[in-house]
């Protein structure tokens, strides 16, 4: 394999007081260990959970680069691996939930529940994609299909792989009534694949620009605001998580129905007993999704299904887009790539 650079280029979180810093550094490019792979980073999404971190509202404390969302190609392997399953330039995507592959949950297929203790995820308190190398681990990894683009893929581990794994905890399937709320990046992505399930999908946001958009993704009724009478639908899809969307995706779940809460907009939601006793409402959460629901994402956007919506940066140029996307400036998803300048 061709001879590595010694330093790059990498977005550092560390923690001072309990206070996140996030600065632009020159650190060393790490070499894999025995079982690791060292991916050159292609393309590195961001997302509202890093504004998340760096604001303290969810505090990752401890010295790492950010980003989860993550494609690279490899550049070197460990002495444990074989270079004809993992050969010098394969496009691989990574799964930020990072799991063991030895665990309980992982042999179930569950790696985005894996037990295992001491592991972290990738971006989320180990290193991740802001940077021009990462190390990554071979249970962690999905080949990426060539009709699919590193921006797309990139976006695709996250943005689309949390709506589908929504999608399907909440059994979604022809003819089921879906009201989807909030048609950020996951939102319209969990709507094209509702769609594609045969559901018949209600959308709601209160950016009248994206309701348009959303009739073209399939949307069958469309609301800036949701009516007084309650829509009776058989599954919410709440991929704002405040709680204004909750009392909401409550009013509009029909008796039996199931509600999925997939934004983290508050730290705590309110369920009243009797009321949804009565009602029997099921509330099922719903994290990320697995490296088989990832294989499954890549397929159907290299097929045309999902169509995310992308926009491209420099490295460089991270903190000023996170800034953009905290303050509401972005349609769709933002990518790093380090090749751009």
């Amino acid at each position: 394999m061709a001879p590595l650079p010694e330093t790059q280029r990498a977005w550092v979180h560390r923690s001072k007081g309990g206070v996140p810093h996030f600065t632009l550094e020159t650190i060393p490019v790490p070499r894999p260990g025995p079982e690791e792979i060292l991916l050159k980073v292609e393309a590195a999404g961001m997302c509202a959970s890093d504004l998340h971190i760096l604001d303290g509202t969810t505090p990752l404390p401890g010295e790492y680069v950010l980003g989860h969302e993550i494609v690279g190609t490899v550049a070197a392997i460990g002495s444990d691996l074989a270079s004809e399953q993992y050969p010098e330039g394969l496009r691989l995507a990574v799964h930020g939930p990072n799991g063991c592959g030895k665990c309980a949950n992982c042999k179930r297929g569950f790696d985005n529940q894996c037990q295992d203790p001491v592991k972290k995820w990738y971006g989320l308190g180990i290193n991740g994609g802001y940077e021009e190398y990462v190390v990554v681990r071979p249970a962690a990894v999905v080949p990426v299909p060539s009709e699919v683009s590193s921006e797309a893929a990139a976006v695709t581990t996250d943005a689309v792989l949390s709506p589908y794994h929504a999608v399907k905890r909440g059994g979604i399937g022809p003819d089921t009534r879906v009201l989807i709320i909030g048609l950020g990046g996951l939102g319209m992505n969990g709507l094209q694949i509702a769609s594609h399930f045969g559901a018949k999908v209600i959308a709601t946001d209160l950016d009248t620009s994206k309701l348009a958009i959303a009739k073209q993704f399939g949307a069958q009724e469309t609301f800036e605001q949701l009516p007084e009478e309650p829509l009776f639908v058989d599954v919410v899809l709440d991929f704002v998580g405040t709680k204004e969307t909750f009392e909401s995706a409550k009013k509009h779940a029909s008796p039996l129905g199931k509600i999925v809460p997939v934004g983290l907009g508050a730290t705590e939601l309110s369920i009243v007993p009797h009321v949804s006793a009565i009602m029997e409402h099921q509330f099922i959460f719903s994290f990320w999704g697995t490296t088989g629901e990832l294989a499954e994402c890549l397929d159907l956007v290299a097929k045309g299904v999902i169509q995310p919506t992308v926009e491209t940066c420099p490295l460089e140029d991270v903190k000023d887009r996170l800034h953009k996307l905290e303050k509401g400036g972005v349609k769709g998803r933002v990518v790093a790539m380090p090749s751009l300048k």
